[in-house]
């Protein structure tokens, strides 16, 4: 059995994003399965997705480094082909493609009049001739036929990732989409039943997941200015529009009513719909590329605890028939508090597990990599004497600055994505602390050199007695004992 993930468009990749940060935790069912990971979205220059994509990369550098090695952290291997990303338009030479000339229109008017017609009533001229490179511009029927004809044909990323899912005897598939923009909208079911397809006749036994993300956010786009803020004559521009967002939701939610409950084989096993009514503002509205690069939020969060517990789960009943679930989750307080995380302990681990993970960030960023970086030798300290010299491993050496370097990245990673999801309310809210600490106090610490300040804090004084008396044991290889030594030690702190 191996866990599969699938992030569909922006919001999907940054459910995506929040999945890696918990395995990064040790959140995942069983850490000795892997983790498959796909992006689909035909915006590839998406600035929400180029930074889940960053974050894959810091962790797997972080995972496969081979003097990083240790029983803690990052155990999760995650699996993904060398371009994670699939785009449906891939394999189209007009890097400005529309969906008349993708759908081959014309040559459909020469053959048959009928299906052309067909088309045009189908389709409106401008959803006909906008170009899609920056995504499907909240017209999920665009989208929905773009997918159907690409996502099993499709080459590189895709064909791998399905190959995978192919040889898998019980996979556990778990797609994230929004319910209410373009390519989250028109990807989720379509994918989804692309994949019940392409393994049919197969003899493996596939659980199919997801999180269908309602609306959380909003925005507004100036009058008389198109989605990149420039003049225009359209004002009428093909987009996402925020005051469509409810209406397509409830359109949308009717639809899987029926689709779930009508089909003898459904394909999903289960749904997870999560949101938020108390909707952010978006400050700097994108039609796409990298200036489409929104804060983390909870409710992400909330979708990739919801992933865990479908691969924890198969998310059916019990009995013969395996009826399709529907998940809600809620919370009782606004803002939200850690109590109400879907964890099944009232957000006692998810609370341990991150509060672990950035005291580790914050004690190896202020205290203990500016400490190796300005040292020749560990004889002024006393755990670097033991771990690294102690060990064999020298402090000034290319390998192991580049290994101290990569679990820098990581943490770094790891601790503007935590500070956003906490302070993912409005202005007057922020998420019930797990530690006290706000944005700015997070990026004044990466940059510090100020190492007592952090040791004078949230008991880390402690915490450098503790790695000073490790005498250099600590399970692993290499780094991985120090790293190992630091991590559990960071448990201790309150």
């Amino acid at each position: 059995m191996g866990y599969y993930a699938i992030g569909i468009g922006g919001t999907g990749a940054k459910c995506l994003e929040s999945l890696i940060h918990l395995a990064a935790a040790g959140m995942m069912p069983d850490k000795k399965q892997e983790l498959h990971v796909l992006f689909v979205d035909p915006d590839k220059a998406n600035g929400s997705l180029e930074r889940a994509v960053n974050t894959l990369e810091c962790y797997r550098t972080f995972s496969n480094d081979t003097q990083l090695k240790q029983p803690d952290l990052l155990q999760t291997e995650i699996d993904s082909v060398a371009d994670p990303i699939f785009s449906p338009f891939d394999d189209v030479d007009d890097n400005k493609p529309v969906l008349e000339k993708y759908l081959g229109h014309a040559g459909l008017k020469l053959a048959d009049d009928g299906a052309a017609d067909l088309f045009e009533v189908l389709y409106s001229k401008k959803e006909r001739i906008t170009q899609l490179d920056k995504g499907f511009r909240g017209h999920p029927s665009i989208g929905a036929a773009v997918m159907a004809q690409t996502v099993l044909s499709g080459d590189g990323p895709w064909k791998n990732f399905l190959a995978k899912v192919a040889i898998d005897p019980t996979p556990k598939i778990f797609l994230a989409g929004s319910i209410f923009g373009g390519t989250g909208a028109s990807g989720f079911p379509t994918i989804a039943k692309l994949i019940k397809i392409a393994l049919d006749g197969k003899p493996i036994n596939e659980q199919i997941g997801g999180a269908l993300i309602l609306p959380y956010f909003t925005f507004i786009v100036p009058d008389g200015k198109d989605a990149d803020g420039k003049g225009t004559d359209e004002k009428d521009e093909l987009k996402a529009k925020a005051e469509h967002f409810l209406m397509n939701t409830q359109a949308a939610l009717q639809f899987y009513q029926n689709w779930i409950m009508g089909l003898k084989n459904p394909v999903y096993n289960a749904i997870y719909l999560m949101g938020d009514a108390s909707q952010v503002a978006v400050k700097k509205f994108a039609l796409g590329g990298g200036d489409q690069k929104n804060a983390q939020h909870f409710v992400e969060l909330y979708a990739a605890l919801a992933a865990i517990h479908f691969f924890d789960n198969d998310g059916t009943t019990d009995g013969a028939d395996k009826t399709p679930q529907c998940f809600r989750l809620d919370r009782s307080n606004n803002p939200p508090e850690w109590k109400d995380m879907p964890d099944g302990d009232g957000g006692v681990t998810i609370q341990s597990k991150l509060r672990q993970l950035y005291y580790f960030s914050i004690a190896y960023l202020d205290v203990y990599k500016p400490l190796l970086d300005r040292q020749v030798s560990g004889n002024d300290v006393p755990w670097s004497r033991d771990f690294f010299e102690g060990n064999k491993i020298p402090l000034k050496n290319a390998r192991t600055e580049r290994s101290l370097n990569n679990v820098r990245d990581y943490c770094e990673d790891f601790l503007v994505w935590f500070a956003n999801i906490q302070h993912s309310k409005d202005d007057d809210g922020k998420f019930g602390p797990i530690v006290d600490f706000n944005l700015t106090d997070i990026v004044n610490r990466i940059s510090s050199d100020n190492a007592m300040r952090c040791l004078e804090a949230k008991g880390l004084n402690r915490l450098w007695r503790n790695m000073c008396s490790a005498k250099g044991k600590g399970d692993g290889t290499h780094i991985g004992k120090f790293l190992s030594a630091l991590y559990r030690n960071c448990e201790k702190i309150r």
